[in-house]
């Protein structure tokens, strides 16, 4: 059966708070992007061993690390040559932190993703060469801002890659968002083979043609179709709340696009509280 956990930054900075709100609700896990306003990349030795063992007193462990590897331009090289650095800090936290899996994305979206696959393999061989021999798991998210945004792609890239090394990340949301209609269906089906970590959130239309984020559940992705799926597939993994609602402003696209720190933390808590309500009430992980 799936294991549960919860990006502690969709609640709180405060590291302490959102491992208690975790724990309160029966979670399995978290999953770290940036507390106490520090990205998980550049925090100290001193800061990585305080998360292992805040999370640890509750009786969770660390399900990945929510870096933001490859989220940059992939024409610019100094960007790609820090991100690269990026992820060589993000192999040492996962270390300190005893987890194997971190996040990762396909560079910011061009106007022809399918015409620059192979450049984007190669960067991806990359870092496979400097994670060789790490036991780690590179899980790339599907990502409408990014290169890879619908299951089609996902599966077609991975598939093409051909690393064991180098996973899914699957978010049906972010496929919905990305135009994909039956993303726990369809999409699901597609991409399941590569699966090594899920994230869940929720969204609806707004008239302006775009999406907003809304409780786990109650919007149009299928989110309990999706944790179904997962329990009858016996999917053993995690599966992180990654809440995006908050109560009484939404996000803004910029936060969107580059989460963490304060504000986007801002109105977490009592959204991914209303989510986390939500979720344990589709009793769908027992």
């Amino acid at each position: 059966m799936y294991r549960r956990a919860v990006i502690t930054d969709e609640i709180s900075q405060d590291l302490d708070l959102a491992v208690a709100m975790a724990a309160d609700f029966g979670l399995d896990g978290i999953e770290v992007r940036t507390a106490w306003d520090v990205r998980i990349d550049r925090m100290s030795p001193e800061q990585l061993r305080r998360v292992r063992d805040v999370a640890s007193a509750r009786g969770l462990v660390v399900a990945s690390l929510a870096s933001p590897v490859f989220k940059c331009a992939i024409d610019d090289p100094a960007e790609v040559a820090e991100h690269f650095e990026i992820l060589k800090r993000c192999m040492d936290a996962a270390h300190a932190l005893e987890t194997r899996l971190v996040r990762a994305f396909t560079f910011w979206r061009l106007p022809d993703p399918a015409s620059r696959l192979a450049e984007i393999m190669d960067r991806f061989a990359e870092a496979g060469q400097v994670m060789a021999g790490s036991g780690l798991t590179l899980v790339i998210e599907n990502e409408h801002t990014c290169n890879v945004a619908t299951s089609g792609e996902i599966a077609g890239f991975l598939g093409s890659l051909g690393d064991p090394s180098v996973r899914a990340l699957w978010d049906p949301c972010n496929a919905y968002w990305s135009g994909e209609k039956d993303a726990p269906g369809a999409g699901y089906e597609r991409v399941r083979p590569y699966i090594s970590h899920v994230h869940v959130k929720d969204a609806v239309p707004t008239a302006d043609g775009g999406h907003s984020a809304t409780v786990l559940g109650e919007g149009e992705v299928g989110v309990a179709r999706q944790l179904e799926a997962l329990r009858r597939d016996a999917y053993e993994g995690f599966v992180s709340l990654e809440t995006h609602y908050r109560v009484h402003a939404a996000l803004d696209d910029e936060l969107v696009k580059r989460p963490g720190g304060s504000a986007f933390s801002a109105g977490g808590e009592e959204g991914t509280r209303r989510c986390l309500v939500a979720w344990n009430a589709m009793n769908l992980h027992a």
